[in-house]
């Protein structure tokens, strides 16, 4: 939900040169910065957080140590993909303390892995404020919603955000149809360099140019960049040369005004800390919220603790007044059950009455059922012939016939032999003993192709002499040849 006008909120915006303070709902309170090198950095902040108790924490990171990286996922239902998710993420940031992955909007089965290493700088904090339940959040991915609402043509193309920040240093949002694609922080130039800031920005989006090619940016043309900083930079010497779709600046104040912010920095803010904040805030919910596991488990622990007994008294109200409402029914309801406790009582008594009257029948085959399966799960399994004759029944009947089957054998044992007499039947083959003995074969060679466990033999061919001769027309031919095979499992 949004933040109420009496909540109070205070906001560390942790970047690697220092941490901006930002306070809303605090009177007096207003914002700071504190550089990292100041020797009682932390002990303010500690002393300025415990002076108000009831305040909410928010660590907002915008520092180097951030890993973000894109992957496809399978089409899968939510739980299989949220198990999936969850193992990329240890894939990708084996050694991550916090890890995080957001769903693409425009392309769902793509998602976008987030990993905190130990050595980030917002983990000493969350740590330092453990008792106070601080959330954390990443400004990349919460100013991916401000390029959106500030930049149009981000719906159907890419935009780039850029704004300098007092903690950090410089940093670019890249955007595709408003999904987070690239994100980059240069830090602030020293003290004793002196360099302008047009020219570092200049310089590093035509470092990013180069490397948003390998995430489908094809021509710098189809770039949008908004500059958050004030004076026109984007009319300067050093954006010329950078072909771009469109390029403009507008200042933190101008942009918090726009955006109808519950609050902005000074007109003369060059730097876009306090917009941030202010834009975090004004959010119906972040687009990323995350805590520290013992952090959340101690967290709803107390929250379950303080709310359980209003959820209790909730539950029991709710309850009574369902029992109420439906007073009227209950004593249709009882009857209806006592009838149907009835009618189950009589169907379990003449079911019983069926089962003894057809005992004498029923028990007999039971005893056989159990017999028979004891004998299927005990018994060995035997090659059966039956698919190879299936084959001789559909299969051989243009050519030739079955004319006798003979199956024994001569021990326990020795294996079957199971002996097939065929009978080549034909118009013009049975005058011609080479076609006949070519179709026996065939049939012979159909059989064995189609019993690969047992082994096919030809005991008897259909001519005894050799199959170049010819019946002569004095001795005709009064029945069809007949031959025999035998047919016997290769192992016993």
């Amino acid at each position: 939900m949004r933040i109420s006008f009496r909540t109070q909120h205070i906001i560390l915006m942790i970047g690697d040169d220092g941490i901006v303070i930002v306070s809303y709902g605090i009177s007096g309170a207003g914002s700071f910065f504190i550089p990292n090198e100041e020797k009682l950095a932390v002990h303010e902040i500690t002393e300025f957080i415990n002076h108000y108790p009831q305040a909410r924490i928010t660590l907002l990171a915008d520092n180097l140590t951030q890993d973000y990286r894109s992957d496809d996922l399978p089409r899968l239902n939510i739980f299989d993909r949220a198990k999936l998710s969850r193992r990329r993420l240890k894939q990708a940031f084996p050694t991550a303390r916090l890890a995080a992955s957001l769903r693409f909007k425009e392309t769902p089965n793509r998602i976008l892995m987030i990993g905190l290493h130990e050595s980030n700088s917002i983990f000493a904090w969350a740590d330092r404020l453990r008792a106070r339940h601080p959330r954390i959040a990443l400004l990349p991915v919460e100013g991916a919603t401000m390029v959106a609402k500030l930049m149009p043509e981000a719906v159907n193309g890419w935009a780039m955000l850029v704004s300098r920040q007092k903690s950090g240093g410089f940093r670019q949002i890249v955007t595709f149809k408003n999904d987070l694609i690239f994100t980059r922080l240069t830090p602030l130039p020293s003290l004793d360099v002196i360099e302008d800031d047009s020219e570092i920005i200049a310089r590093d989006i035509k470092a990013s140019l180069d490397y948003l090619t390998r995430h489908g940016l094809s021509d710098p043309q189809k770039l949008s960049v908004l500059l958050l900083m004030p004076g026109d930079i984007h009319k300067t010497a050093a954006f010329k040369n950078l072909s771009l779709q469109s390029a403009r600046s507008l200042s933190p104040a101008q942009t918090a005004q726009q955006l109808a912010l519950l609050f902005a920095p000074t007109a003369d803010d060059e730097t876009a800390d306090i917009l941030f904040a202010a834009h975090f805030l004004n959010k119906l919910r972040p687009a990323l919220s995350l805590m520290l596991p013992e952090t959340r488990q101690i967290w709803l622990t107390q929250t379950l603790r303080r709310q359980g007994m209003g959820v209790a008294c909730t539950a029991l109200l709710l309850a009574v007044l369902g029992t109420i409402w439906r007073a009227g029914d209950f004593a249709a309801t009882l009857y209806q059950t006592q009838k149907e406790y009835a009618q189950h009582v009589e169907s379990r008594r003449a079911l019983a009455q069926a089962q003894a009257n057809a005992a004498p029948t029923t028990e007999p085959l039971g005893h056989m059922r159990q017999a028979l399966e004891r004998r299927h799960i005990y018994e060995q399994p035997v090659l059966m012939p039956w698919h190879g004759l299936n084959e001789m029944l559909g299969g051989l009947g243009q050519d030739s016939k079955i004319t006798k089957l003979e199956w024994k054998t001569e021990s326990d044992k020795a294996p079957e032999i199971f002996t097939v007499t065929l009978r080549v039947v034909g118009d013009e083959g049975t005058n011609d003993r080479a076609t006949t003995v070519a179709t026996f074969s065939r049939a012979t060679q159909n059989i064995a192709h189609a019993m690969p466990d047992f082994s096919v033999e030809v005991i008897k061919p259909p001519y005894p002499a050799l199959p170049q001769e010819s019946v002569s027309a004095a001795a005709p031919v009064t029945e069809d040849p007949v031959g025999e095979i035998s047919i016997q499992r290769k192992q016993p």
